[in-house]
């Protein structure tokens, strides 16, 4: 079993962000025990300006580079929880213009504008996570992208100018292609918030959930359960691209068939005549052969023109297209409902029609955690990207204390562990990411098959 320190540092532990094996980070693995020790004080530095020792401080609008204000410090437990604390690193640190050892991270996030409130979370989640590691090397400089290409390239200059040695986001695809870019010429990485693959790569890191990553693991696990026949109703969009291109592929290495494939207008208001077109066209499928294996969970005296069906929509459009499956003789009795991580809603389940539906998403209990933290500190609760922030800074700061961000290391097989789970990053700048598989129930949703520990487990 391979070493790994976990980074996820909550103000419940250092146990959050967890990387890299340890012998990358601490020269040594201790045949499999917890290192000893931790770190020292609670620290949270925003550049330029002396450090202060306080708590992290909400983002204000518009303003992206402002020092926090003193406050009491955070209360904090008497005892870690999932927690392998991490001790100092040998070796050289990474040392920036100017003479300092001072490791300057930009935080490139929309802090003003329409995305303003995102913005502001995500940095938000950032400063908690520097705080935690309380390393007074560590300097954040955030600046506002306004959400926008241009504004984005204006600010990763500013901030590359500044001495800058890592940059994390943008939020936005074409914010990130821009960057990328100008990252590049002075051989500084981007660890960028967007799912858009065509971004990835060539120093540019994705760290958002992809929907391919979801629909082959809920895919293969209902295949576990007999599921071999799939049908796709989904959004003619570039999401919805997206999971129709996982959905085949997926089908096809678990040794499925995607039967049928059907788009809607992502603007339609009334999802009536898609959803009886639909159920018109599985109603043609050839019947389920004989040798097929029976599924698991489902009447078998109901009919079934299809095994499951793929769902990939969210909130309010989710809600209104799934009452109208079983309304047209789409029965989730007899078809299993499958969705992805547009389902992580905790009121889905008041919708009868989606009870027994399975999605794949992060282990809950993460999230849960870490939500309880920011709100705690901020006063209000996280946007569900948020974790993603605090993950990837925690990452950033226990990199940097190694000295290394170059592609090895953040490429190292191993991967770390945060609120989010396991994840790494793979040679071509994707994220691989490790996912539980949760059905939903009335009052919210269970874990049926948990998220593997380690990538030496099956990631499906």
């Amino acid at each position: 079993m391979s070493c790994v320190s976990y980074l996820k540092s909550g103000l419940s532990a250092l146990s959050m962000l967890a990387a890299v094996s340890l012998p990358l980070l601490l020269g040594a693995c201790q045949s499999g025990a917890p290192a000893q020790g931790g770190l020292p004080g609670l620290l949270d530095r925003i550049a330029p300006g002396a450090p202060q020792r306080v708590a992290p401080q909400p983002a204000q609008p518009g303003q992206a580079n402002i020092p926090p204000a003193t406050t009491p410090q955070l209360p904090r437990p008497a005892a870690p929880s999932l927690a392998i604390e991490t001790q100092p690193l040998p070796g050289p640190m990474l040392t920036p213009p100017g003479g300092t050892d001072m490791i300057r991270i930009a935080f490139l996030a929309p802090l003003s504008g329409p995305n303003a409130g995102l913005g502001r979370a995500l940095l938000d989640a950032a400063q908690l996570a520097l705080f935690d590691l309380a390393d007074d090397r560590l300097a954040l400089l955030p600046r506002d992208t306004e959400g926008q290409p241009e504004k984005a390239a204006a600010a990763a200059q500013q901030a590359l100018a500044e001495g800058a040695q890592i940059i994390i986001g943008p939020l936005f695809a074409n914010e990130a292609a821009v960057v990328g870019p100008l990252a590049r010429e002075r051989g500084v990485k981007v660890l960028s918030f967007s799912t858009d693959r065509s971004v990835a790569g060539n120093g540019v890191y994705l760290l958002g959930f992809t929907p391919d990553q979801q629909i082959e693991r809920v895919m293969t696990f209902a295949r576990t359960k007999g599921v071999t026949r799939y049908a796709l109703l989904a959004p003619d969009s570039a999401y919805g691209n997206a999971v129709a291109q996982a959905a085949e592929l997926a089908a096809q290495q678990a040794g499925g068939r995607l039967l049928r494939q059907d788009r809607y207008p992502s603007d339609t208001g009334d999802l009536t005549p898609v959803v009886r077109r639909f159920a018109n066209a599985l109603r043609t499928l050839p019947p389920r052969g004989p040798e097929e294996p029976p599924v698991e969970g489902v009447d078998p005296n109901l009919p079934r023109p299809v095994d499951a069906v793929l769902l990939p929509e969210g909130g309010a459009r989710l809600r209104a297209l799934a009452p109208l499956l079983p309304y047209f003789d789409i029965d989730p009795r007899a078809v299993r409902f499958l969705g992805t991580g547009l389902w992580e809603d905790a009121g889905l389940g008041s919708e009868p029609a989606l009870q027994g539906g399975w999605y794949a998403a992060p282990a809950p209990e993460g999230f849960a955690e870490f939500s309880r933290r920011f709100e705690q500190s901020f006063g209000r609760r996280p946007v569900r990207l948020a974790s993603l922030a605090y993950d990837t800074t925690a990452l950033v700061g226990i990199l940097a204390r190694r000295g290394d961000f170059s592609d090895a290391a953040l490429t190292n097989p191993d991967g770390f562990a945060g609120y989010d789970g396991i994840f790494r990053f793979l040679p071509n700048g994707l994220v691989q990411r490790g996912l539980a598989v949760l059905e939903v129930q009335r009052r919210g949703s269970r874990v049926i098959d948990p998220a593997p520990a380690s990538f030496q487990q099956p990631l499906n």
